[in-house]
């Protein structure tokens, strides 16, 4: 600035400044660099509910993926009328377990990345802790009673051993579910280690014909033998097993 016929470096009045001695840029006067520096708590609460998103999600592809299992499994009778009937409704079948197939996988990885993003944001809740075992339970078994029916209803190799363990693992899952929905704090006990093993051999016996049915899509005039159908069967008889082994120490716990 101009004072008496000379140039001066204008200095801020020190009594003025702020507390560190300086002076915040123009542009950033008003507030503006503030407010962009300020956490935003009504964003960070909703990403705090991501890991229950994720569940939700899981939750909500359950029922898409049985229907999607049923309707690739389930061909017309009528269908057979013709070669051009059976070979149409053959592809809209294999369309149908394509989806289921997706779908599975989607639903199954929500499973992962919802208990990575409540220990990335390290958040805990009583809802997501009653929530994530009921997804879980309702993506094994609303595809695997589809499963069951089709296998008693087409007469598939082992189909009474696929039944009875289809009828173990539903019953054990309500009876736990309605357990915890009447414990005292809604939660009961929490879920073990070998509670957490026997959810994922459920999925992959769950997941295997599922992706078995889609294969053709992608391994034109693919034909799963008497051996696969096998080692499947035994891999869900394994997981009957540990859910009635899971139930009865869940029992004893109490």
């Amino acid at each position: 600035m101009w004072e008496a016929g000379r140039l001066v470096r204008w200095r801020p009045d020190r009594a003025a400044l702020p507390r560190g001695g300086s002076v915040a840029p123009a542009p950033f006067a008003g507030g503006g660099f503030a407010a962009r520096t300020k956490a935003d708590p009504q964003g960070r609460t909703q990403v705090n509910q991501l890991p229950n998103a994720l569940t939700l999600a899981r939750l909500i592809l359950a029922p898409i993926v049985a229907f999607a299992v049923w309707r690739g499994y389930s061909i017309p009778f009528e269908a057979a009328a013709t070669p051009e009937e059976f070979a149409a409704a053959s592809q809209a079948a294999l369309g149908w377990s394509a989806l289921g197939a997706v779908l599975f996988v989607v639903a199954a990885l929500t499973d992962l990345f919802d208990g990575m993003a409540a220990r990335a944001l390290k958040v805990d809740s009583k809802f997501g802790r009653m929530l994530d075992p009921i997804a879980d339970k309702a993506l094994v078994g609303l595809p695997l009673i589809a499963i069951s029916i089709i296998a008693w209803r087409e007469g598939w190799l082992l189909w009474s051993v696929i039944v009875l363990a289809t009828a173990l693992i539903v019953g054990r899952d309500l009876l736990i579910s309605l357990l915890r929905l009447m414990a005292s704090d809604g939660e009961g006990a929490r879920v073990s280690g070998l509670a957490k093993w026997k959810t994922a051999i459920e999925m992959a016996a769950v997941g295997a014909p599922i992706m078995i049915a889609a294969a053709p899509m992608v391994l034109p005039g693919f034909a799963p033998g008497p051996e696969l159908m096998m080692a499947w069967v035994a891999l869900l008889a394994i997981a009957a097993t540990l859910s009635v082994l899971t139930a009865a120490r869940y029992l004893t716990a109490r």
